[in-house]
């Protein structure tokens, strides 16, 4: 025989020991029961049984809300006090939508205490957020949220990432970030516009007012320097981990941090070796390609980028 365990709440342990005296059994046997139904299950029942007690969980919470704006309504009416609430009716238990509409967005490396955070995230995604996924986590991000961020970026038609930080509000300014770590939004030259490559973005239909990153762009799209104040990020340090995990390499210069697409680099390193270029051949090697000389120059000034004197070649922080 083998033996499964997990963790309830007090509360969910005591509903347990109420509905197995009820039912005449032991806890043990009820749960065992509930297992063996479910498993009997066809596994789009089972998915479908998940979906409708969200959904169930959802309505309840929102009647409960209503229910207590009904009762200070009556008894303001009556011109009577409405009665203390207890510590648990005053709070009604909260949905994982509920909790969307508060935090705004909600990822799954946050949710430690949850049994299956990747099913509360199909969940949300099936009553409509949006999901971001990046290499080492996944999102769940309110559609209000998204939508602001989108807006926002309609109106600005600057590339300085500082002004856009200061334009953003409240969670957008988060998601905006998240958005840059892993390479999915970028300023396009030509339109003078941001655009989100929809690619990251999990939906059922695409999220409004998006536009996608041209094919052969790659996730970088048409910028591939970013240059940002420490002040702007908070943490330093976590800021470079999470652009570098994105496809970026990134180091702290003068108060700044200056982030270069690996991508290019790698290549400009590649250019300049394969016609032995010297210490002051850089502009005159890559003066044809204005994109690999600026990743080249801002490489060069963070320190990603030097001459190997000894060895004779160039050399990157890869």
């Amino acid at each position: 025989m083998k033996v499964v365990s997990t963790k309830l709440t007090d509360e969910e342990f005591q509903a347990l020991i109420e509905r197995a005296r009820k039912d005449g059994s032991s806890v043990a046997d009820l749960v065992r029961k509930a297992i063996l139904a479910y498993l009997e299950l066809p596994v789009q029942d089972r998915v479908d049984v998940s979906d409708r007690l969200f959904a169930l969980e959802r309505r309840v919470s929102e009647l409960e809300k209503r229910i207590v704006v009904l009762e200070r309504a009556l008894f303001k009416q009556a011109g009577a006090s409405p009665p203390q609430a207890t510590e648990q009716s005053s709070k009604p238990r909260k949905t994982a939508w509920d909790i969307l509409e508060e935090e705004e967005i909600v990822c799954v490396s946050a949710m430690t205490k949850a049994r299956d955070p990747h099913k509360i995230i199909d969940i949300l995604k099936s009553n409509g957020a949006i999901i971001l996924s990046s290499e080492n986590d996944k999102c769940a991000v309110h559609p209000d949220t998204w939508t602001s961020l989108v807006e926002s970026l309609a109106k600005i038609n600057s590339p300085d990432e500082r002004e856009v930080l200061g334009k953003l509000k409240g969670k957008a300014k988060q998601l905006f970030k998240m958005l840059r770590a892993v390479g999915a939004v970028h300023f396009d030259n030509k339109t003078k516009t941001w655009i989100i490559d929809t690619t990251v973005v999990e939906k059922g239909e695409k999220a409004p007012g998006l536009k996608e990153a041209k094919e052969g762009e790659g996730k970088a799209g048409g910028q591939y320097v970013i240059r940002i104040p420490v002040e702007e990020v908070g943490d330093a340090e976590t800021y470079i981990a999470d652009m570098e995990r994105g496809g970026w390499v990134c180091n702290e210069v003068n108060k700044n941090i200056i982030c270069v697409w690996r991508q290019v680099l790698e290549q400009v390193v590649v250019d300049l070796n394969n016609v032995k270029a010297g210490a002051k051949d850089l502009e005159k090697v890559l003066a044809g390609d204005k994109d690999k000389l600026e990743v080249a120059k801002a490489s060069y000034e963070a320190g990603l980028l030097w001459f190997n004197s000894k060895e004779g070649r160039w050399k990157a922080a890869l």
